[in-house]
């Protein structure tokens, strides 16, 4: 899903650039979490065993001028400079030589990914780390990608540092070091290879970045204190970046900060003194210094540089900052149901760090060595900000994706007489900090709460994982848009507190599944701390909404401005071709919106957030179904609905084309003319008569004339058959009383010997259906009577119910008998129908469709009255699927309620509920038509209201109502 390059197997693998990782704080870089490692080892510093690390050298040379044992030298040299920590309880020794010369001959781009020696692999835990001497960068090319070793940028890629192996006991077990031969070009390279080789065994060692004297880089305010205790362990170079020039005065000497972070991560203990007799226990030579940094409301404040210096006449000395995070141990990043809670490769993002709500500020300043000559001293300890740069491989502390600015004012507490020895405990409650305003008020997954009738509302996520829900009712063919903008403290747009990713869910998905769509990441949007998702409704429905921060995070600062951009209805639904004023209807409005009318702006008059009033343009040549957008051109959400408005320049009902004849047809192959009658409301309009003439050229009519009438049914629709006859061009026009028509043009061609007539069916995922495809036989050109047709398939799910072969009857008509289902999303199949003798074929084509997508539009029989003597026909419907395609073997619910009849209740007469006589559930399955029938309940000769509500797939209904009246009074 996203974060960083981890893979779980029995081992973990993480490729790390220039030594970065996920970083934990200023101390150790890893801890326990509640996956993958032991339950025993959670929230505990991830380590090498016993402070123990054997290192085993390459066989070839650094570079052509640096010989492998001076190379060898340099290693051991930044060993020794980890190793020589007194208080620390670490030795890191050279084991010997790996058994090759690593290089581009042995580590390379395969056809299966990345070959490599066996001995520099995470599973070889008998070769601990191994040291790559990658004398031309091909090595360094190869894992990381061309021009990775590229020379303009030796301050990062000199050395790279791989840590690829852990146990589930708590312990780091393999790493690699990559040190680049192509940075060896002069000494002030080979004093920076020195200097990264350093910075590569504090990583290797399982050590943090610290973001200590980061301050003193703003405005340029550097010092020679600062510089002396700028750590060695600092996430990014700002001296030598882009210069090659030398990183660091004095570069091979530890700071205070990094013996402080490895005194804490290894301290020599009573317990392993005996394996470091030359060494002093850290207790007594280091004090430490502990506690929890709250908000008001005593919720940890996770995420900050908590800094610790020495006064001198009242001054802070920079020389001797140590540094720590407040929640370093703590899970920064378990996930949340937007973006799920593993990474690309599957892995919990909840491994690391401990999921002990107390240790959510938690710091530790432990380890922290006196300065030089002092037995005592007074110290400085205050709060910070962590740089929000440091982000990805150069993070510090546990937020990877985005630090976080804290929330109040930070204190700065002195800390007087401080020995070696002592341990200080100094929790600090941030009095002026975010309040915690949640209580309950923006709804569960379960029970998510409806969005405000405005479209906008404020709202934070105040607790770890906490995430907002709601939900509001969308029609179908509705493109509308969520916009998220984190607020800091002041109510100002901000990247540096919530990182809002967005999803949205079927309103009756089940729950704890994927959305349907989301934000991959926050921030998407054209303001700053905005984040956007916009989406289309394919059907009405209820829209799930979630809300939450990337990293699964949730904190009193967490505050956000939701909106929904959502038009739901324009009024009036059809135009003259003159165009005219408009309102649209929605939510999540703002003044500065715009409005558009295929694609021509309309004159906005007057907005309010759940109305828009404007002037729609002439239509210029337009006729039918237009796309009306509405568009806030600063943050560039945008509303549109995609079926709700039309032009009409009769003002009445218009025609649509859904099938027709065009281009080059067959001849004496007859093709389905279908046409649909909308009112002016944009409803199927039905028992309208459709005139189909032939316009031009010569072509065949069903009905056996060159002018036809066809009544339209109840979804509005209209066809007729229509044959080619000749090559010539032909037209055929639909028209309407009111002037409105719509034409297919085509001309004809030699037909084939057959001809597949019903060539596609669309079956529901799961249903079955039977089926009879029919095919048209030809013999010069001619319906041929008798001929066999052969109908054969090899699709699974299909399966003949008749013979294999047919005859085609005296209109040249042969016809198939065949069970199809049921199918997955993935079984769509074909059958051929091939003349026997000729072995002239045609295919069909069997189509999966999702039930979630289906529709319905009555046939006939939904809006009966009759007396009640008589009997009730059939109700028929049409199940479709998005596009209109019917739909086979789907199965619809009809509930019956069947009420005593009584007149139509008056005005605003209060009237007394009716009184039910008997209800029944039934289910039928569509035909491959896509019809499905319906036998009304009987009325046991009483006079009733029969009320159906139908329901197929994810949400599709349609109701309506039947009566049997009592005789009429003469």
């Amino acid at each position: 899903m996203r974060k960083s390059m981890m893979v779980f197997g029995l081992l973990w693998v993480a490729a790390v650039l220039g030594g970065g990782c996920r970083a934990w704080a200023g101390g150790p870089h890893w801890y326990g979490g509640s996956a993958y490692f032991d339950p025993a080892v959670m929230g505990q510093p991830i380590v090498w065993k016993n402070g123990q690390i054997t290192y085993y050298t390459d066989q070839g040379n650094l570079s052509a001028t640096v010989s492998q044992t001076q190379a060898n030298s340099m290693v051991a040299a930044a060993a020794a400079v980890w190793s020589g920590v007194k208080t620390a309880a670490v030795s890191i020794g050279r084991g010997g030589s790996l058994a090759e010369d690593v290089s581009g001959t042995n580590v390379y781009q395969g056809s299966n990914g990345l070959v490599e020696p066996a001995d520099i692999q995470a599973s070889d835990t008998a070769v601990p780390v191994a040291v790559v001497y990658d004398a031309d960068g091909s090595v360094i090319n190869a894992i990381y990608g061309p021009g990775a070793s590229a020379t303009n940028d030796c301050q990062n890629d000199g050395v790279m540092t791989i840590v690829d192996g852990f146990s589930t006991t708590g312990y780091i077990t393999h790493a690699v070091m990559l040190v680049n031969g192509l940075c060896t070009a002069n000494s002030t390279e080979m004093a920076n290879l020195q200097y990264q080789m350093i910075r590569s065994f504090g990583r290797i060692l399982g050590l943090d970045w610290s973001d200590a004297n980061e301050a003193m880089f703003v405005n340029d305010q550097i010092t020679s204190d600062g510089l002396a205790g700028w750590p060695i362990l600092h996430p990014v170079e700002h001296l030598c970046s882009g210069t090659n020039g030398a990183c660091m005065t004095n570069e091979t000497t530890l700071r205070y900060d990094d013996i402080a972070s490895l005194n804490r991560t290894y301290p020599v203990t009573a317990a392993n003194h005996a394996m470091y007799a030359s060494k002093t226990l850290t207790a007594s030579a280091t004090f430490s210094v502990q506690g929890t940094i709250r908000f008001r409301r005593g919720q940890g404040m996770q995420g900050v540089n908590v800094v610790l210096r020495p006064l001198v006449s009242g001054q802070p000395i920079l020389l001797y900052t140590v540094t720590a995070v407040s929640g370093a141990s703590y899970v920064g990043d378990a996930g949340n149901p937007v973006d799920g809670n593993e990474d690309a490769s599957g892995n919990p993002l909840n491994r690391f760090g401990s999921d002990d709500q107390t240790l959510e500020g938690y710091y530790d300043l432990s380890g922290v060595p006196l300065p030089p000559g002092m037995s005592s001293s007074d110290y400085e300890l205050s709060f910070e900000a962590i740089n929000p740069n440091y982000v990805a491989e150069y993070s510090v502390g546990p937020y990877v994706t985005g630090q976080v600015t804290p929330s109040g004012t930070m204190p700065v507490i002195t800390l007087p007489g401080v020995q070696a020895g002592i341990q200080l405990e100094e929790d600090v409650t941030i009095s002026d900090s975010a309040d915690e305003l949640h209580s309950g008020d923006d709804g569960t997954e379960q029970a998510p709460l409806t969005v405000s009738s405005t479209g906008q509302w404020t709202g934070r996520l105040c607790c770890y994982g906490h995430t907002s829900w709601f939900q509001w009712w969308a029609r179908a063919n509705r493109e509308f848009t969520v916009e998220v903008q984190a607020l800091d403290d002041a109510g100002a747009n901000t990247e540096n507190k919530l990182q809002p990713v967005i999803g949205l869910w079927n309103g009756n998905a089940v729950l704890g599944t994927s959305p349907v769509t989301g934000t991959l990441q926050p921030f998407n949007g054209a303001v700053a701390g905005l984040t956007t998702l916009s989406a289309v409704s394919t059907a009405g429905s209820s829209i799930r909404l979630g809300i939450a921060d990337a990293r699964g995070d949730g904190r009193p600062d967490y505050a956000y401005r939701g909106r929904v951009i959502y038009a739901d209805t324009v009024s009036p639904a059809r135009l003259p071709a003159t165009g005219g004023p408009i309102v649209i209807r929605g939510m999540g409005f703002s003044p500065n919106m715009t409005v558009t009318v295929n694609g021509v702006a309309a004159q906005v008059t007057a907005v309010t957030p759940n109305e828009i009033d404007a002037v729609a343009p002439p239509s210029n040549g337009t006729v039918g179904t237009v796309l009306l957008d509405v568009e806030d051109p600063v943050t560039l959400g945008v509303a549109s609905i995609g079926d709700g408005l039309a032009y009409d320049a009769q003002n009445g009902d218009g025609l649509t084309i859904l099938a027709a004849p065009s281009g080059v047809v067959p001849m004496n192959v007859p093709e389905s003319f279908t046409v649909r009658a909308l009112g002016p409301n944009l409803t199927p309009a039905a028992g309208i008569p459709v005139t189909f003439s032939v316009t031009e050229g010569n072509a065949a009519l069903g009905c056996g004339a060159t002018s036809c009438q066809v009544t339209t049914a109840a979804d509005g629709t209209a066809t007729i058959a229509v044959t080619a006859n000749s090559t010539a061009l032909a037209q055929v026009t639909a028209a309407l009383a009111s002037g409105a028509d719509v034409l297919a043009e085509f001309t004809g061609s030699a037909p084939n010997s057959i001809y597949a007539l019903t060539p596609n069916l669309y079956v529901a995922i799961g249903g079955t259906t039977t089926w009879s495809p029919s095919a048209l036989v030809l013999e010069n050109s001619q319906p041929a009577a008798g001929a066999g047709v052969l109908w054969q398939t090899t699709s699974s799910g299909v399966s003949m119910t008749s013979q294999a072969v047919s005859d085609s009857n005296s209109n040249g008509v042969a016809t198939g008998k065949l069970t199809v289902g049921p199918l997955n999303a993935a079984a769509g199949g074909t059958v051929q129908a091939c003349v026997v003798g000729n072995g002239s074929c045609t295919a069909f084509n069997i189509v999966p469709v999702h039930v979630e997508t289906a529709a319905m539009e009555p046939v006939s029989g939904t809006s009966q009255s009759i007396d009640e003597t008589a009997t009730l026909a059939p109700a028929v419907l049409e199940v479709t699927d998005a596009i209109g395609h019917p739909m086979a073997g789907a199965v619809v619910t009809f509930h019956e309620t069947e009420f005593a009849w009584a007149p139509t209740c008056a005005g605003d007469s209060v009237c007394p509920s009716p009184h039910i006589l008997s209800q029944q559930t039934v289910q039928a399955i569509s035909a491959s038509d896509g019809t499905v029938s319906l036998t009304p309940m009987p009325n046991n000769g009483q006079a009733v209201k029969l009320v159906v509500q139908a329901t197929v797939g994810a949400s599709a209904e349609y109701d309506f109502e039947l009566a049997q009246n009592p005789p009429v009074n003469p």
